[in-house]
């Protein structure tokens, strides 16, 4: 086996360094003939084999140590198809007008009940409101969003000329406007000299504090 493959490779080798016209010449000259075909030849298998052996490994090791960047830059391309300019201006303003619907603060929840208490003073109601603790607070990790009612109590003042009339426009403005916050129940009374009273509750979202 080893001898044909021999045999063919000198068979090969003479017949590309074959001179036309100068069947006869030496080994020297035949090289001399083949170089312009060898060199390139020679060049290609050095350059193949640098790639294979030492530039591959290399680019592979490249990529292993990058990989989680070029995932980042990956996404980072696929968000963009996906959303316009326009469309994450949108959603950015969307998302900040709903953070700012949330409470922030205590004091920014001490101001919802005086603006619960001056709703009901202007309608000639008195409010008396009790807020309770947070409804999902809990150890451990931090919720997303917290909760926290308030339980109120109307009556009407004495110079309230008309109770029911204002108790329905009162109704209509609770809770005050600007923020996150629902009536989860509301009861409304009245005793045997036609006296009415009026409680509910409201659940306000509350920011977690960071």
């Amino acid at each position: 086996m080893k001898t044909r493959i021999i045999a063919a490779a000198r068979a090969g080798w003479t017949f590309l360094t074959v001179i036309p016209g100068w069947p006869d010449a030496g080994k020297f000259g035949r090289t001399l003939y083949a170089l312009p075909l060898v060199l390139p030849l020679l060049g290609l298998l050095v350059l193949a084999g640098w790639l294979q052996f030492v530039r591959g490994p290399h680019m592979q090791a490249e990529r292993l140590a990058h990989r989680p960047a070029l995932m980042l830059e990956a996404e980072i391309a696929a968000l963009r198809l996906e959303c316009s300019d326009a469309q994450a201006a949108d959603s950015a303003a969307a998302t900040a007008l709903l953070a700012g619907a949330l409470i922030q603060s205590q004091a920014d929840f001490d101001a919802q009940l005086e603006a619960i208490r001056a709703a009901a003073s202007t309608a000639s109601w008195v409010a008396t409101l009790h807020a309770t603790d947070l409804d999902n607070e809990a150890p451990g990790e931090p919720a997303a969003l917290l909760y926290r009612n308030v339980r109120a109590r109307l009556v009407p003042a004495a110079t309230n000329p008309a109770p029911f009339a204002s108790l329905l426009g009162l109704l209509d403005q609770l809770p005050p406007a600007g923020k996150s916050a629902g009536v989860t129940r509301l009861t409304v009374r009245a005793d045997d000299q036609a006296r009415l009273s009026a409680e509910f509750t409201v659940r306000y979202t509350l920011r977690p504090a960071r």
